[in-house]
């Protein structure tokens, strides 16, 4: 979570907590400073008692959630809402029944009570609301991402097939040297197989309802991913400059978007000696929850019009990527509660910034309500 949504969300928890908190010792006092009878102690000290019990609770419980600062801040808001709107009604009441000469004892009480009715509603009502925003948002993000995956499978499929059709055929005709033909046949053939696996993955993502994210090591998956790619491409060079253990929350399918960005930079690099780096470093600002993997190679780097389309977060009929492998990344590290950004190398290439979150002590592993997704942005 960035540093402004994580200042929102402290907000947002401490205006829900002091609410919550005000009310209680209100009640509390009331309890223990008046003899009430036991029908009155219940229907005006307990029961409102626990109705702010409940706000203080439900506090902690947002906190333990990891919400996004906004969302966090619209629970805040309904719940001030709520007390002063039910509190502003008892205002009125007793005012109009002063003015029929009924006179009221510990107004200041009957006016805490309905705070306390209207916080606990208005909290209801803003965890409500939010859940409806993240469903529309997931909604969202899965209409991108069906728009990307119709795309692929619709373009790049039929496009490879008619390259491997097309070259069948010339050797049916024995006229040209074959073994350049074969060689195409068999490396289309490989993106093919390579883009149902891929697809697989995106269905895996799509189907993750109930998905928990568990803290993951992911420094011995980087140094698996490299040590296959170094014995695949031997030509390739290959640093890492990374501690012995990284432990950050992760989707079960990290592994695979490490994969793809290591083997992204070796695939598509024409240099005669293709090289990556990968290192961790420390975001800016003292942010000890947070790492960033940076993964930087040597080749012509990503188009900026890709970048683009990546950085918006979908595609149109006219601007779209060369295929899944960024966008399965991108998706899977934001599943992650991460984020994605893009940099360029000097002199040459592309440095692709995977920034994870680190557990805390007394942080859960488990997603918000439905895992509020963000919007494809990257850093």
């Amino acid at each position: 979570m960035p540093r402004s949504e994580a200042t929102r969300a402290r907000v947002g928890i401490l205006l829900i907590g002091a609410i919550g908190a005000g009310l209680v010792s209100i009640h509390v006092n009331h309890a223990l400073g008046d003899r009430e009878s036991l029908q009155t102690f219940l229907s005006g000290i307990f029961i409102p008692m626990l109705f702010a019990l409940g706000v203080f609770t439900g506090g902690i419980w947002l906190w333990r959630l990891r919400l996004d600062g906004e969302y966090v801040l619209r629970v805040a808001g309904w719940c001030a809402l709520g007390a002063v709107a039910l509190a502003g009604v008892a205002t009125l009441t007793t005012v109009y029944q002063h003015g029929e000469g009924v006179t009221m004892s510990h107004q200041f009480y009957v006016f805490s009570n309905a705070a306390s009715t209207g916080a606990v509603i208005g909290f209801i009502t803003g965890v409500y609301d939010i859940r409806q925003r993240i469903a529309q948002q997931k909604l969202t993000q899965l209409s991108h991402q069906l728009t990307v995956l119709n795309r692929v499978l619709r373009h790049d499929i039929r496009n490879n097939a008619n390259i491997i059709r097309g070259h069948a055929e010339l050797i049916e005709e024995d006229s040209v040297d074959t073994a350049e033909q074969i060689n195409t046949i068999r490396q289309r053939s490989t993106e093919l197989v390579e883009m149902g696996k891929q697809a697989r993955q995106v269905e895996q993502l799509l189907q993750a309802d109930d998905l928990r994210i568990d803290p993951v090591e992911i420094v011995s998956l980087i140094e698996s991913s490299c040590e296959q790619l170094a014995r695949e491409y031997p030509d390739s060079i290959i640093d890492t400059a990374l501690p012995d253990e990284l432990v950050v929350y992760g989707h079960p399918l990290i592994e695979s978007a490490l994969r793809n960005v290591l083997e992204n930079a070796i695939e598509h690099n024409e240099t005669e000696t293709p090289r990556v780096s990968v290192e961790s470093v420390a975001p800016s600002q003292g942010r000890t929850d947070l790492v960033e993997i940076r993964i930087a190679d040597n080749g012509p780097g990503i188009p900026d019009r890709e970048r683009e389309v990546l950085e918006r977060g979908y595609e149109t009929p006219l601007e779209h990527t060369s295929g899944l492998g960024l966008w399965l990344v991108n998706w899977i590290v934001i599943e992650s509660g991460g984020q994605v950004g893009f940099e360029e190398n000097d002199p040459t290439g592309s440095i692709i910034c995977l920034r994870f979150e680190r557990p805390q002590t007394g942080s859960p592993p488990n997603p918000p309500l439905e895992s509020p997704v963000a919007d494809g942005r990257p850093l």
